[in-house]
């Protein structure tokens, strides 16, 4: 019978690739920092184009403008919009690490929690020079019909950054992990397989920094200049040629 031929016998599973068990959780993770940076991008970063594209079209702005410098109303976004935004992907992580505990990789817990940390350092530069860019796609459209299409190449710029960090590999994920936004997601697996040094994202940071603080002078400028044009939708480049 079946029963006696499997009697006192064990089936179980090995792999024959050592080290496959942790590649297969290293892409998983990846790819959950992937989805939630581009979570955070579409979810917050529309909200912060929307309220300001609104704000211009029902001529609130005017009156904001009258109180309070245009520099300080785009800082008062970016740093309300980075909070909520941080705060939700702090969650996820937090969650997504106990359920981790009560698996059997466990064991990993450490090495994916290190990582996480970092990603979340990432996650906090990268976003606040996607909310300014943000603000901007906002300011250049007349109507919230244009958001659509101010905003598409912030978000095609954050799709390609963040897919490149997952599937990148060798060299090509050593240089990526350098690049301001591809690195937020770059870096964290590089950690995570161990191939980074204590020192590599500690620079890579600072890149992101000097990175944001660019893009941030950038957005500032673009912003003053675009916000109380009414007459119509505004490219880049048209909003750089404005004088204030």
């Amino acid at each position: 019978t079946v029963e006696a031929l499997t009697a006192g016998s064990h089936v179980g599973e090995r792999l024959l690739e050592e080290g496959a068990s942790d590649e297969g959780v290293r892409f998983v993770a990846g790819f959950a920092f992937v989805f939630l940076f581009y979570l955070a991008a579409i979810l917050f970063g529309y909200a912060i184009a929307n309220s300001v594209v609104e704000e211009k079209q029902s001529r609130i702005v005017e009156i904001l403008a009258a109180a309070i410098p245009l520099r300080q109303l785009l800082v008062g976004k970016v740093v309300g919009s980075t909070v909520l935004a941080l705060g939700q992907m702090t969650i996820f992580v937090g969650l997504g690490l106990l359920a981790l505990s009560f698996t059997d990789y466990s064991s990993m817990l450490p090495a994916i929690g290190a990582a996480a940390g970092w990603y979340l350092g990432f996650f906090l530069l990268g976003f606040v020079a996607l909310a300014a860019l943000f603000a901007v796609a906002g300011a250049l459209a007349t109507r919230a019909e244009d958001v659509q299409s101010t905003a598409s190449p912030i978000i095609m710029a954050v799709a390609v950054a963040a897919f490149s960090g997952l599937f990148l590999e060798g060299a090509g994920l050593t240089v990526a992990s350098y690049v301001p936004l591809v690195s937020v997601v770059a870096m964290p697996l590089r950690l995570l397989g161990g191939e980074a040094a204590w020192w590599e994202p500690v620079l890579s940071l600072g890149v992101t920094a000097a990175f944001t603080a660019g893009v941030i002078l950038l957005a500032e400028r673009i912003y003053r200049r675009s916000l109380m044009q009414t007459g119509g939708k505004l490219t880049y480049r048209q909003a750089l040629a404005l004088k204030e």
